[in-house]
């Protein structure tokens, strides 16, 4: 398991941050390695990170990412969430939802549900929080074993999936808390598209800092080894990334650069999924983080880093404004996943709720901003599904 290479590697990753800069050369080179589909070792990933930060090779990896083809250049795919319950028995130090939020009924899900696939989306992402009532802990349940019963679950899953159907199919992505073997063979059993799974930080100490008031979110090693329990259950796809702000995002970088390596070393692939979110709000100021704040150059380095080292297609989300996102897609090309129309609050788009929001969002009116895109010369797609994602990954 990864999680188990992680902590006996490590101490490797910490040299982030300390280490000498590689020469503009050796930098170069190893950008071109990556680029070319072939596995940088932990030395090489640790010089890379390590390395960024020095001007001239700071400007040439922006130059090298945006000269690098992946794959459909010219085209964006929409992914929108939809929230069905915020309801939460998690106590992270960076989100409003709490034992208070609201979950859906399967009647109200079924609008926002109408709403989104009315506007043209095929390809859904499906999120909650961990609500009690939806995820029933069974006998023998601990931190490192979590074993679930998840039919409340999935009956907004087979809703999703018969309404998609009615639509002429799509895919279904899910953004849920880390489930155990069982629970995710249910998933693929009710045609779960991806299973995606955000992992905060890699980095212990600070993971156990900002999840230690309780939860079942308190066990990292759960949260890592819920991954390939969904590839052991047959989840054609899988979706990471790391929060960005919660750590130092080199040495996040790097360890989700390993990660990826481990799973397409023992799974056949990596993330199909690369998720670029960083955090945005009221938490930006807590003392736990504020020093691992990522300002807006180090944030497109990331970006350019991404597209580098990673056959996953990246998410842009609209954590960002849209007009940082624009120049991002100038800069770089499409070739990616492209939120827009965005409510992280259940009940956000058929109705208003009194809710709170997971986190604020730049929503922007959707007309607008396809035309922005369509002058800009990209060609936006609603109607997307797996086989589409496969498609836009690049070939390693």
């Amino acid at each position: 398991m990864f999680s188990d290479f992680l902590v006996a590697h490590y101490d490797k990753i910490e040299k982030i941050g300390i280490g000498p800069p590689s020469g503009p050369k050796e930098f170069l080179g190893l950008l071109e390695k990556s680029a070319a589909g072939q596995a940088l070792e932990m030395d090489e990933i640790v010089a890379l990170l390590n390395s960024v930060p020095e001007p001239n090779n700071s400007r040439s990896l922006l130059d090298f990412s945006m000269s690098l083809e992946r794959p459909h250049r010219r085209e964006i795919l929409l992914l929108p969430p939809l929230y069905f319950s915020s309801i939460c028995e998690n106590c992270c130090r960076y989100c409003d939802f709490s034992p208070n939020g609201i979950r859906l009924s399967p009647r109200e899900f079924s609008d926002e549900l109408a709403a989104l696939l009315q506007t043209g989306y095929r390809s859904i992402e499906l999120v909650s929080s961990q609500d009690p009532a939806l995820y029933l802990r069974q006998a023998g349940f601990s931190l490192d074993d979590q074993k679930f019963d998840i039919r409340p679950v999935l009956e907004y899953v087979d809703i999703a999936k018969k309404c998609l159907a009615e639509y002429g199919g799509g895919m279904l992505t899910s953004n849920i808390p880390p489930l155990d073997r069982e629970s995710l063979r249910k998933l693929k059993m009710a045609e779960l598209d991806c299973y995606l799974i955000w992992q905060e930080t890699f980095d212990a100490a600070q993971y156990g800092l900002l999840h230690g008031n309780g939860g079942p979110k308190k066990s990292q090693k759960f949260r890592l080894d819920s991954v390939e329990y969904a590839l052991a259950a047959g989840i054609d796809h899988v979706a990471g990334a790391f929060l960005k702000g919660l750590f130092d995002w080199r040495k996040e970088e790097a360890c989700l650069y390993l990660f990826d390596r481990h799973l397409k070393k023992n799974w056949g692939h990596g993330f199909s999924i690369i998720g670029t979110p960083r955090i945005k709000g009221k938490f930006i100021r807590s003392k736990q983080i504020r020093r691992y704040h990522v300002p807006d150059i180090d944030y497109e380095l990331n970006i350019a880093l991404d597209r580098v080292l990673y056959d996953g297609v990246l998410w842009l989300q609209t954590r960002e404004p849209f007009a940082l996102n624009r120049r991002l897609l100038k800069r770089f090309g499409g070739g990616l996943i492209l939120t827009i129309t965005c409510s992280t609050a259940p009940g956000g788009y058929h109705k208003t709720f009194d809710a709170k929001a997971q986190f604020p969002v730049f929503r922007r009116e959707l007309s607008s901003s396809l035309t922005s895109l369509e002058e800009d010369g990209f060609i936006v797609r609603f109607d997307w599904d797996s086989k589409t994602l496969k498609e836009f990954q690049r070939k390693g």
